[in-house]
């Protein structure tokens, strides 16, 4: 599980932490940076499917022209807090090996465009916050380089600083991607240790999923074994066909569906076309059908969102943009239940397959989500308040700022007084973090 991202000089974020938990609202205005904290997650997804740096802020496009990944917005000239020479991205990960918990720091910074020709990566590293100094380094770049291009990197043995060997890298890819392609040949303790933990961070990145829902992409039929659901929706028929094969997980995407919408649906049936694709028709009990072509944008919504957290392969990490969209005030909070409860049990396992080792990791489910919905908040959990974030602009000031609304100033007192989705609405998040931003400045 991310526990914790750290933005410095990263779009408009100056210098911001966001901490985590298994499920994050994040809140705010418009323009005050919410879009930005789902670029930073998007660029560690890029690390995660080991592209370099100029596909992760440009595109990437595969044999035969097709797009594979499309950049992060404003590419090189935006990325870099008001023309920053470098930003970095820290982040702090959790995940359990066996009965033991373990608590990583990964740290990268770099330089959007050296002498205009492409990013490149300054600095990077890995850390075990373990008390155990001798377990405290994986691998760690020098502060100097002789070469630009190129980044030397003290790899210890054993994490012991006092020791090791060095190796080169080349400085337009993380590091992360490339060392585990450089010591797949070696046998030795420390390469096995090495490779464990960051394939385990490079899963965790990698899983990720970016849900922006479409309803002409939702609509489009799709061929049975095509089991990840698009970003946009797409393949949304043949996931929930793979899901309905578990009668155990039919039951419960049909008592959703119930729940969730005025359908009295009991039924799914996939029809197929005469090129074998399919299309989802819901079956209500009196005998009436409807397609995916005719159902309501919300329904599918409804149904891309349970596909999503019910299907075969599940993500580490969702993220969405305005949870609410197409969903009925009344119904949120039974959104809510059913992302809370599949989060409560979404413990995922990272399997690495090496000639060494076959060690299961675990990593807790974790769903982000912007939202502007006041009604959202009143139905939170209270340990779901727990990470609920503002994300807010001071006036006259250019740079973004995250906090926990439950690090506000008497933000619990006031909470029993008033609920957080009333102060969404009255826009008292956002005076309370400007005036106590006002009185820190007094001091």
């Amino acid at each position: 599980m991310i526990k914790k991202l750290i933005l410095k000089n990263f779009k408009n974020f100056q210098d911001a932490e966001l901490s985590l938990g298994p499920l994050n609202i994040l809140v705010g205005t418009n323009a005050s940076g919410k879009s930005n904290i789902r670029d930073a997650f998007r660029f560690i997804h890029g690390i995660g499917r080991g592209y370099s740096l100029a596909d992760i802020l440009g595109e990437k496009y595969v044999e035969g022209g097709i797009l594979q990944w499309r950049g992060i917005r404003g590419g090189l000239n935006e990325i870099a807090y008001q023309g920053a020479a470098s930003f970095s991205l820290d982040v702090i990960l959790e995940f359990s090996e066996g009965f033991q918990l373990r608590e990583l720091l990964y740290k990268l910074e770099i330089e959007p465009n050296f002498n205009n020709k492409g990013p490149r990566v300054i600095k990077e590293s890995l850390y075990s916050t373990s008390t155990h100094s001798n377990e405290a380094i994986y691998f760690d770049s020098y502060p100097e380089q002789p070469d630009p291009q190129h980044l030397t990197v003290k790899i210890p043995p054993g994490g012991n600083h006092r020791k090791g060997h060095t190796e080169t890298f080349i400085a337009d890819r993380p590091i992360l991607g490339q060392i585990v392609e450089r010591i797949a040949g070696r046998k030795d303790n420390i390469a096995q240790d090495i490779k464990i933990i960051v394939s385990s961070i490079l899963s965790i990145f990698r899983s990720m999923r970016f849900l922006d829902l479409s309803s002409e992409a939702m609509r489009i039929p799709s061929f049975p074994g095509q089991t990840i659901l698009g970003d946009r929706g797409e393949n949304l028929s043949s996931v929930l066909k793979a899901i309905c094969e578990d009668e155990q997980l039919k039951k419960a995407l049909v008592q959703w569906l119930q729940e969730l919408t005025p359908m009295d649906a009991v039924d799914f049936e996939f029809p197929a076309d005469q090129q074998g694709r399919i299309i989802v028709s819901l079956v209500e009990e009196s005998g009436k059908k409807t397609s995916a072509y005719s159902a309501s944008d919300g329904t599918l919504r409804f149904l891309a969102m349970i596909a999503a957290l019910l299907g075969p392969e599940p993500a580490h990490l969702y993220f969405f943009e305005e949870l609410e969209n197409g969903i009925h005030p009344t119904r949120l909070y039974l959104l809510l239940q059913l992302i809370e409860s599949k989060i409560k049990a979404g413990e995922i396992s990272i399997e690495i397959n090496n000639e060494f080792s076959h060690v299961p990791l675990t990593s807790s489910l974790q769903l982000v989500a912007t939202s502007h919905s006041p009604q959202l908040l009143r139905f939170l959990e209270p340990g779901s308040l727990k990470f609920a974030s503002v994300v807010y602009r001071l006036p006259k000031h250019n740079d973004a700022k995250i906090k926990r609304i439950l690090d506000i100033a008497d933000a619990e007192k006031i909470m029993k007084q008033q609920d957080l989705g009333r102060l969404l609405e009255s826009g008292w998040l956002e005076d309370a973090t400007a005036f106590l931003s006002d009185l820190e400045a007094v001091r």
